[in-house]
């Protein structure tokens, strides 16, 4: 009787002209792309990724990824080299963030966060560059103009 009844439950949950229908699977969440990477370490400096809570101690060449942080303290700096060639020398005390970039057709363009201290900033190529630098107070943009916002 319990054999009769599972396949009346079976049949009425799979009839046989219905074929199974394939596992639904999430869509997988791209990878996070490389904006930058930290050369030319100078003392202590520490970098803070977006999913992290924790400060972690900067290494030569690690990559770094949208809204992550890089920190450097008194007497440190560090330099940031964008994917399009971009540099940005961080000074001592120090606080930045590599902001969400959105694209332009046909310009190569890098966004930062200056939260605290001083940065010096190279397009290799100002013609097809553009650098957007926002701070609390005010908003850079550099390529084939510097204007202030």
């Amino acid at each position: 009787m319990v054999f009769v009844l599972s396949l009346g439950v079976l049949s009425v949950g799979c009839p046989a002209d219905e074929k199974p229908t394939a596992p639904v699977h999430a869509p997988a969440v791209p990878p996070p792309v490389r904006r930058a990477q930290l050369k030319g370490l100078q003392g202590d400096v520490k970098v803070k990724r977006a999913a992290g809570d924790e400060w972690l101690p900067a290494q030569e060449g690690m990559p770094l990824f949208e809204n992550d942080k890089v920190r450097t303290v008194a007497g440190a700096g560090a330099q940031v080299v964008f994917a399009n060639g971009s540099m940005v020398n961080l000074g001592e005390d120090a606080l930045i963030g590599i902001a969400e970039t959105r694209r332009r057709p046909g310009q190569e363009r890098t966004d930062l966060t200056v939260l605290r201290g001083r940065v010096d900033a190279e397009l290799e190529d100002p013609a097809r560059q553009s650098l957007s630098v926002t701070t609390p107070a005010a908003t850079v943009r550099a390529g084939r103009e510097i204007v202030f916002q």
